[in-house]
């Protein structure tokens, strides 16, 4: 995510060792499992194109099940359907699904990060922390997002406590050592104390 990987050919029913190599390198999946997913991918999507209805169905069976709601599930295809055309391809999906487990503290802040940047700049906004802060709050079942559960004001609090002025934009690179710093931020975005 962070690193984009570009693979030649992301609609080819094809699956190269290069393909391999490159997506078990950026998706920590062996390489049965990739091939399982490629299988199961062009079995049901012989376009090679995966609109959003099928990536929910398969986000679905995978991933978060507190995500009653879809609001994680909208953010993650916004984040990979890259050329905002609706659909996205199988190494796309593949990277989608594979992030969502990263291990350590920093893919997790990179994800997070990832996560939040919808419009895909590299940079992180207010506005764009608030909408993400607003769609965990309502997966968690904080549906009263008022007082100190108010996204915009969350936001603020963040971008104060990273020392940047709320009409600035965050560098992935200052969200994840702020996050690192801070044992609140952590907290507050999942990445333990």
């Amino acid at each position: 995510m962070g690193n984009k990987v570009v693979i030649k050919g992301g609609t080819s029913k094809e699956l190269t060792s290069e393909d391999l190599a490159v997506l078990k390198k950026s998706s920590k999946l062996s390489e049965d499992e990739i091939k399982d997913l490629h299988k199961a991918f062009w079995n049901d999507f012989s376009s090679g194109r995966m609109d959003k209805k099928g990536f929910v169905k398969y986000y679905q069976e995978i991933k978060d099940e507190a995500d009653t709601t879809g609001v994680l599930c909208d953010h993650v295809f916004a984040v990979f359907d890259q050329n905002h055309d609706g659909t996205i391809d199988f190494h796309e999906f593949l990277l989608a699904v594979a992030a969502g487990t990263p291990g350590d503290l920093d893919s997790h802040l990179d994800y997070v990060f990832e996560m939040c940047d919808v419009s895909g700049d590299g940079h992180l906004d207010a506005k764009e922390l608030a909408n993400f802060l607003s769609a965990s709050l309502t997966i968690v079942g904080k549906t009263d997002q008022k007082g100190e559960f108010e996204p915009k004001k969350l936001a603020g609090d963040v971008f104060k406590t990273l020392g940047i002025a709320e009409d600035k934009k965050l560098t992935k690179e200052q969200f994840i050592n702020g996050c690192k710093q801070s044992p609140n931020l952590r907290t507050l975005f999942g990445g333990g104390n």
